[in-house]
């Protein structure tokens, strides 16, 4: 796991989710970092999470209302109805 990780709060997981390496895009074949978090919104996370990681891994935040991908630009997708 990325030290940065540590800094995070909220977190109730984390995990790196291989990436692939036969993908054409390069940011796809990235591994990424995904972050379950206790709580707020997966869009501001992933956003934070961005800054903190740089362009090394991918991100996937995660919150018990969405679900969010820094490769969608870290729109949050609302988990639920």
């Amino acid at each position: 796991m990325p030290p940065w990780v540590e800094q995070v709060q909220d977190v109730k997981a984390a995990y790196i989710l291989p990436g692939n390496p036969d993908e054409q895009d390069p940011a796809d074949r990235r591994d990424s970092v995904v972050i379950e978090y206790t709580s707020g919104d997966a869009g501001q996370r992933c956003t934070a999470m961005r800054a903190l990681a740089g362009p090394e891994h991918g991100f996937i935040a995660f919150t018990p209302t969405g679900t969010a991908v820094d490769s969608n630009g870290c729109l949050s997708v609302k988990l639920g109805s």
